[in-house]
């Protein structure tokens, strides 16, 4: 096993392979294995399809389809690779039959009688050169309280039988009536390893981890509570990320650059004119007209290096970010480095219970960072007793910690059955220090995409907050 690949597929393989075991190189047509075949250990088919009619005591492994004929026993488990698993209602396996379609291992001589196996992963459909994704090319718009509508068009151009890709693009931004280019390039340099290349003016955020763009694009059209600041830039950036697989997790270190020429996108509490909303459209607290803060703004250009991580460990769940900007230019000689950390795990409790443990963390070392850098908490995503965005600055810390009991006992029409969870939550946001952090204590009802929450601040039990939002599955 030279590449095992991601996933289980290629430990299960390994793992097989590691016992006694026979190998058969089926020709291009297949292989049949007669009823007279009696195979004392695991068997690994190279080629496929194989029909067995016969008996394996152990595994019958393929490399392409299995075919079970009448009269065929298998003591251990029948696995397709590139493939699929034909049963037949007279044939016996004891074990499990598995099948892995799109995952493959192509099978290389090595001198000798050896095999060297590489996972692949199989592409049934032609990358077209030139295609519209979407509705015609149309991206999924999006909806904020600076921009109104950002309404995006633009092809995806593959190259090098589709491992480069090109994606330009034009994006209009409805209430500052711009048309901002932008194109994004991913050249994959093998199956672990690719550059990406990102460059273009557009609106940015540091607050993108409060809300997805989605749940964000909801709150703020419906209810007018839009929770993330933002600034305008011109920005160029690549990354070359590396892929680490096992089988439960995926660890990918990254290494970049950043050039980036930023501007306000201010906003004074004086201002009258916003995007609309249904609700809160004149709001100067948490609304549409909530204030937007200004930037330093002026030239910036980092070095980034990073790792992204994701587990999954049977009901382990766990994903998180850790990004490192260490400028090498900034306005005035400012000088700073930011280190950025993002996660979530869960994991199972009592029962059918779910605990969720959820952060975010801002560590600047510096004499003054540019206020384009800084991050905020506040409001119903992060702090619900603060206002919306209320603590902001270079220095942030952001824990959640949720323990959610299913009520099963309730059935309710179109959402099923209704969750609750207790919540505690800290954090805090400020320039140069942390403040004295929030703490909240809360309940939640969650009804499928609904979600109904009720917090107290325990040190000043007078503030409280009850509130409704909105959860992407």
């Amino acid at each position: 096993m030279r590449d095992l690949g991601p996933g289980v597929a290629g430990r299960l393989l390994r793992d097989a392979l590691a016992r006694p075991h026979a190998v058969v190189v089926a020709p291009d047509t297949g292989i049949v294995l007669g009823r007279g075949t009696d195979v004392p250990t695991t068997l690994l088919v190279i080629g496929g399809p194989a029909r067995l009619e016969g008996h394996v005591r152990g595994d019958f492994i393929v490399l392409g389809d299995v075919v079970l004929r009448p009269g065929a026993r298998i003591d251990g488990r029948a696995i397709a690779f590139g493939g699929v698993v034909l049963n037949s209602t007279l044939a016996t396996v004891a074990g499990e039959r598995l099948a892995f379609p799109d995952v493959g291992f192509r099978a290389t001589p090595t001198g000798g009688e050896t095999y060297a196996l590489d996972y692949e992963l199989l592409e049934h459909h032609p990358v077209p050169r030139f295609s519209l994704p979407g509705l015609f090319g149309v991206q999924i718009p999006t909806y904020d309280r600076i921009d109104g509508l950002s309404a995006g068009v633009g092809p995806e151009i593959a190259l090098d039988t589709g491992r480069l890709r090109i994606d330009p693009a034009l994006t209009y931004r409805s209430h500052l009536g711009t048309l901002d280019p932008s194109a994004t390039a991913t050249w994959e340099l093998g199956r672990r390893t690719a550059l990406e290349a990102r460059a273009g003016r557009g609106t940015f955020t540091n607050d993108a981890w409060m809300r997805s763009d989605l749940v964000n694009t909801a709150t703020a059209l419906f209810a007018g509570s839009d929770a993330r600041n933002y600034y305008r830039a011109d920005r160029a950036e690549l990354t070359g990320t590396r892929r680490f697989e096992t089988t439960s997790s995926v660890i990918a270190p990254f290494v970049g650059a950043l050039v980036e020429r930023s501007w306000s996108a201010a906003r004074d509490s004086l201002a009258s004119s916003a995007p609309r909303s249904f609700l809160a459209r004149h709001d100067r607290e948490e609304g549409m007209l909530r204030p937007n803060p200004a930037v330093t703004g002026g030239s910036i250009a980092s070095a980034l290096l990073g790792v992204r991580a994701e587990v999954l460990n049977g009901p382990v769940t766990a994903h998180g970010l850790l990004r490192a900007e260490l400028p090498l230019a900034t306005p005035d000689d400012r000088r700073f480095a930011q280190l950025t950390v993002d996660g979530q795990v869960s994991f199972p409790a009592f029962r059918d219970h779910t605990f969720d443990a959820l952060g975010h963390f801002v560590l600047t070392a510096g004499d003054s960072t540019p206020s384009q850098r800084y991050a905020y908490v506040g409001g119903g995503p992060t702090i619900p007793t603060l206002l919306l965005l209320e603590q902001g600055g270079d220095r942030l810390v952001w824990l959640e910690s949720r323990y959610t009991v299913p009520v099963n006992a309730v059935k309710l029409p179109f959402v099923g059955s209704p969750k609750v969870a207790l919540r505690h939550v800290v954090g805090g946001a400020g320039v140069g220090r942390l403040p004295a952090l929030t703490q909240n204590l809360g309940l939640r009802l969650i009804l499928a995409v609904v979600r109904v929450d009720f917090v107290i601040d325990p040190a000043k039990p007078s503030r409280h907050e009850l509130g409704v939002s909105l959860s992407a599955p």
